[in-house]
């Protein structure tokens, strides 16, 4: 099915509701998704928190991985979340901002048309019936502000840690079923690194509040192995 995104008019989207069931359907086959800042200490209580590079601008960006496998996702069965936490880039889909054609630097508040998701019969309305908009999707708008913003603030913080080479390559072993895997492509903070910048490049980390972000990441390394305990029990079960 193709995506179809439109910016959401009153006039056009009125009688439209957003169903919850199956949310996390359309990423099932997502094994990383998009993390910002302000949710790494949560995140990393599940989930491990690497960084990938894209080879084209150079940059890195900071992820969840949800299974070992590319094209798998182990924290979703049946189109539900199996965790406790769920990422902020997935909690307002099928909600988006899209630029605004006539204006680039404002952003529109937009819908995933072809999400099954969307319809007119039940979940939570976008509009009253007055015409006004839902606390829904007030609320939904406000976490999409929220969203960018922090991932502004993730972009400024990731390019910190690569301006100070703290970002390394890293493939992760373990044992599957007896059997070694290699996960490779993602690039984690040398802790080594981090222990020999200067005092002034430790405390410029600690002021701008960047420290507890950087050991949840290594912290959240640990739970490599808790994605490797539910891909075994995915492939007993089956």
């Amino acid at each position: 099915m193709s995506v179809q995104v439109t910016p959401l008019f009153r006039e056009k989207h009125a009688a439209l509701k957003i169903s919850r069931k199956k949310a996390f359907a359309h990423i099932e086959s997502q094994h990383i998704v998009p993390v910002v800042l302000h949710e790494f200490v949560r995140v990393a209580a599940e989930l491990p928190i690497v960084f990938i590079k894209n080879n084209e601008t150079g940059n890195f960006e900071a992820v969840t991985m949800l299974s070992l496998t590319p094209g798998e996702n182990l924290m979703v069965q049946e189109g539900e979340w199996q965790g406790g936490y769920v990422p902020r880039v997935l909690r307002n889909y099928p909600l988006a901002l899209m630029e605004d054609g006539k204006n680039p630097e404002q952003l529109l508040v937009a819908l995933i048309e072809s999400s099954p998701m969307v319809n007119t019969e039940e979940g939570f309305a976008l509009f009253n019936e007055d015409g006004t908009e839902s606390d829904f999707l007030k609320a939904r708008t406000s976490s999409l502000g929220e969203t960018i913003q922090y991932a502004q603030m993730t972009k400024a913080f990731n390019k910190i840690l690569a301006d100070l080479e703290l970002l390394v390559p890293q493939s992760l072993t373990m044992a599957l079923e007896g059997k070694p895997r290699e996960i490779n492509g993602i690039y984690i903070v040398d802790e080594k690194k981090l222990q020999e910048l200067s005092d002034e490049q430790f405390l410029d980390l600690r002021k701008k509040g960047l420290l507890p972000a950087i050991y949840a990441h290594l912290m959240s390394l640990q739970q490599v192995q808790r994605l490797g305990e539910r891909e075994t029990r995915k492939a007993t079960a089956a």
